[in-house]
């Protein structure tokens, strides 16, 4: 007999053999009845961007971003932050110089992003709202630089052929007529130049100095007009010397500097748009109709939508139907393919190699682990480090500096030689001061680190990580999942007076209430045997010690054996004895009891990974002081401590786990699984966890690994530390630098000129330098397949009982032995 066709609850897909949820409702397969109990949950939904919002609720704030424009350094990102937090309105302002973004929470009862950016452009920059029409900066500054390079070239054949006329002795009266045409032609040609180039300088120039605030376009807006100002008087009166060619090689020489810079910040900012770029904008979306391409806006939770070989997922969803290879290199940097299959979770923007798959979708847009990823990497470019703000800083006093320091060179050379002499003189010191390569250097290298580290599946929060990662001189990992793989297995069980499938079955019920792996582990192990599910009450998780509940009207206890004892239960000989046994073989032990005694013991066995030990040779080969904290007992520490070859410290709390961070102070590194370790992972100066699952924004940790590879954190370090040598080497050069250009125009040896053209290359080095960072460990630091292999903590070569693969929840609860 052929059952009739029944929809499925969630995708709406017809089938004749459909399987039903607790509730009785039917669905076409696992995956849909798994994400449909998954959407059940209550949704924990990730913070918003920030967009502009116009309006409000009484009584609260709103955010706006601004896109901004035409800034040149970090002193007009400065200048941007001060002019909005002045503003009517405004309670905070944060501008990223690097992101060309502001970032504005204000009251809008008072004020609008509109009138935000009105105050933006009146300061000579360009700003716009999402949505607006937005100014490509990068293709108007080429442009510029197109017409006025051809007009440049022009003026400085010109100049070298006055120059010429002086250096070969031609200077004579009777050519003095050629002089004065070609420098009236100097005049025409450098006009454009100046309204092109100097114009949008002048502008945000002038608006800064009204305002009492003067950055690096002040800077170059007088050191540039002045030239050209001297020179018209000059050409006025008859005088044979100008400076026309100096005025527009200065901002020729200038704008080629900026082109450099944006090419930079193009470059730092490349991996965090990465993601975004590769998650395809439309998905291929199954109904009973049939298949429709579709945006992917509109695409929910719960439908089902067909990938073929060779295209991106564009939603994060579990496999309905189908089986091939998948490329995941985007998000976790591992570039061996993986095998998904039927029930398998697959990610947005990975690739399908080689299969046909229906994926019931989880998670579309910022809800994917794509998105989440995007949305850290850009909130940690809003993060500041410390010495990013001291460059900051050093930078904006700079600038008033460099201005006291030119009007005096101005007046002294003024009155040791002429005015003209010491206006030169001045514009030399104000070019040689600008602290383009010192505002660009730090933030630079810290980006490219955030996004060399993504590229190799390693998810900075913040860019200050780098920093604390770079001087940390103490690492302490958490065994359990971290130095050992999941799942952890039930390995043995022993019980005293009670019947084995009683004794596994009381347990287990309690234990599948608990978020603990160990308890997840029991509870998972017999799930599917025979051993029936017994309804519990009174559920209460002690953090550290254990659980207990009243299973058939009697109280269960389940923890560690001193716990136990302080709940008055009496431990038999017999289990003593085998549970001394069972901890010498490594064995985490979980006691069970009721009763007044202990009535059961269980043993559960992990595998250390093949790489730890190598890892921690290598941590400490990096001079960092390696520890192992671990609740299992001495006895298992001992035989860890062996395995490993660094200290393992046993029994251990997580009062006692947090204490010992605190004690260790900001330069101390944690390591851990995520799950169970979270306040000591917030705790510790860097926290690194191991990802699993998919939301990464909720990780307490500063560092995520997207993949399970421990060989990633010495590299990680070795980052650290060569983004932190090359921050310095920059701060180092732009010092070194800027004293002596600033000594060499002070003394009247360095011409405008020269100073323009070593600004530029100042400004070139440290962004050369920066870049070199992109390219750090280029070699794959990943083994091939079969390298090492380090001997094994299991209890068994036979389990009694293995725990089939599920996820495993997060809670700090549940004590390890």
């Amino acid at each position: 007999m052929v059952n009739a066709p029944v929809a499925c609850e969630l995708c709406g897909l017809t089938t004749q053999h459909p399987i039903f949820d607790q509730a009785g409702k039917a669905y076409c397969c696992p995956a849909c009845r798994e994400v449909s109990a998954l959407l059940a949950e209550p949704s924990q939904t990730p913070p918003a961007e920030a967009t502009s919002r116009a309006t409000a609720p009484a009584g609260e704030t709103a955010e706006a971003t601004l896109s901004l424009g035409g800034l040149w350094c970090v002193s007009c990102s400065w200048l941007i932050g001060e002019k909005l937090e002045r503003s009517p309105g405004v309670q905070e302002a944060r501008v990223n110089f690097v992101q060309r973004e502001a970032q504005v929470r204000y009251d809008p009862a008072r004020t609008d992003p509109r009138r935000l950016v009105k105050q933006v452009r009146r300061l000579g920059y360009r700003a716009w709202l999402p949505g607006d029409d937005p100014y490509d900066e990068e293709e108007a500054h080429w442009n510029r630089l197109l017409v006025s390079g051809v007009l440049v070239m022009h003026i400085m054949l010109i100049s070298f052929f006055i120059y010429g006329r002086e250096w070969l002795g031609m200077a004579t009266p009777d050519t003095q007529w050629l002089v004065v045409f070609f420098n009236r032609i100097l005049l025409v040609a450098s006009l454009p130049v100046l309204l092109i180039l100097g114009w949008p300088i002048l502008r945000a120039g002038a608006a800064s100095l009204l305002r009492g605030r003067p950055n690096i376009h002040t800077l170059i807006a007088l050191g540039a007009f002045s030239a050209f100002g001297l020179s018209l008087r000059n050409l006025w009166m008859g005088q044979e010397r100008v400076y026309f060619d100096t005025a527009s090689v200065l901002l020729f020489l200038v704008a080629i500097g900026h082109w450099l810079e944006i090419q930079a910040q193009k470059a730092g900012t490349e991996s965090v748009e990465r993601l975004a770029q590769q998650i395809p904008a439309q998905a291929r979306l199954v109904t009973p109709e049939g298949e429709a391409e579709v945006p992917l806006d509109q695409v929910r939770k719960g439908a089902r939508v067909r990938v073929r070989p060779g295209e991106r997922f564009p939603v994060d969803g579990l496999v309905a139907m189908g089986q091939g290879d998948v490329d995941e290199s985007l998000l976790t940097g591992e570039p061996e393919p993986i095998l998904r299959k039927a029930g398998d979770p697959v990610l947005a923007g990975t690739v399908n190699l080689d299969g046909s798959f229906d994926v019931i979708v989880t998670g579309v847009g910022s809800e994917t682990l794509a998105g989440q990823i995007g949305r850290l990497l850009h909130q940690a470019l809003w993060q500041r480090a410390p010495i990013e703000r001291l460059a900051d800083r050093l930078a904006a006093l700079m600038v008033p500096g460099a201005v006291i320091l030119a009007g005096a060179t101005f007046a002294y050379w003024s009155w040791a030689a002429d005015t003209e002499t010491g206006l030169v003189h001045a514009l030399s010191v104000l070019l040689i001061a600008c602290p383009c390569a010192l505002g660009i250097a730090t933030p630079l290298t810290l980006w490219l680190g955030l996004g060399r580290a993504a590229k190799s599946g390693i998810l900075l929060r913040q860019t200050g990580v780098l920093e604390r990662l770079a001087r940390a001189r103490q690492a302490f990992f958490d065994k359990t999942g971290t130095l050992t793989q999941l799942p952890i297995r039930l390995q043995e069980v022993a019980t005293d007076g009670v019947d084995r499938t009683e004794f596994l079955a009381t347990v287990a019920s309690v234990e599948a209430l608990s978020e603990h792996p160990l308890g997840r582990a029991i509870a998972g192990a017999v799930e599917g045997s025979e051993a029936p599910t017994l309804p519990v009450e009174e559920f209460r998780a002690f953090p550290g010690r254990g659980v207990t509940a009243r299973v058939a009207g009697r109280a269960v206890w389940i923890g560690s054996r001193a716990w136990l004892a302080e709940q008055g239960l009496a431990l038999s000989p017999r289990l003593a004895e085998q549970a001394q046994t069972w901890q010498g073989r490594g064995l985490s032990l979980v006691f069970a009891g009721w009763d007044g005694r202990v009535t059961g013991l269980l043993g559960l066995g992990e595998t250390v990974r093949p790489e730890a030990r190598e890892v921690l040779a290598r941590l400490q080969e990096l001079g960092l002081e390696v520890t192992v904290l671990t609740g299992d007992s001495r006895a298992a520490g001992r035989r860890y401590q062996e395995l490993l070859g660094v200290p393992v410290l046993a029994e251990q709390r997580p009062e006692e786990k947090l204490a010992r961070l605190e004690a260790a102070g900001e330069d101390a590194v944690m390591v851990g699984d995520g799950i169970n370790d979270g306040p000591a992972l917030a705790k510790a100066g860097v926290g690194i966890a191991m990802h699993r699952g998919t939301d990464v924004a909720q990780s307490a940790a500063d560092v995520v690994l997207l993949q399970e590879d421990l060989r990633a954190l010495p590299w990680l370090v070795g980052l650290s530390r060569a983004a932190m040598a090359k921050v310095h080497q920059n701060l180092a050069w732009a010092f070194v630098y800027n004293a002596l250009g600033l000594a060499l125009a002070v003394s009247g040896r360095l011409q405008p000129a020269i100073a323009a053209l070593l600004m530029v290359l100042s400004s070139l080095v440290v962004t050369v330098n920066a870049l070199g960072l992109g390219k750090y460990g280029a070699e794959d630091w990943r083994p091939s397949s079969g390298e090492t292999d380090e001997p094994a903590v299991q209890a068994s070569s036979s389990p009694v009982i293995e725990r089939p693969s599920r996820p495993i929840a997060q809670s700090p609860n549940h004590p390890i032995v």
